[in-house]
């Protein structure tokens, strides 16, 4: 079976389409590992993650989770970090 599905699978993946495909597979598993490294952070820094936290991670991108890393570091309490979270966008 494997021999019948392989040169579909190397089309589908040499395909512009198939590649657009891995490329956002591969930005959300980034975005991903982004996101439970700040959650570690969050947890280790002030104990806990909030629901609220926990919902405003989800909505952020990666570039905007990168900058919550970088006000985690300087921030004083979870409150001010949240109140630093970026706007909700498109991305």
């Amino acid at each position: 079976m494997d021999k019948i599905l392989n040169p579909f699978t190397q089309a589908f993946v040499e395909s512009p389409w198939g590649q657009e495909i891995f490329k956002q597979g591969l930005e959300q598993g980034r975005q991903e590992v982004v996101r439970r490294i700040i959650q570690r952070m969050i947890r280790h820094r002030f104990r806990k993650v909030s629901e609220a936290v926990e919902a405003n991670l989800q909505r952020l991108n990666r570039e905007q989770l990168e900058m919550v890393a970088d006000r985690l570091i300087d921030g004083n309490s979870l409150e001010e970090l949240m109140a630093a979270f970026p706007p909700v966008t498109d991305n």
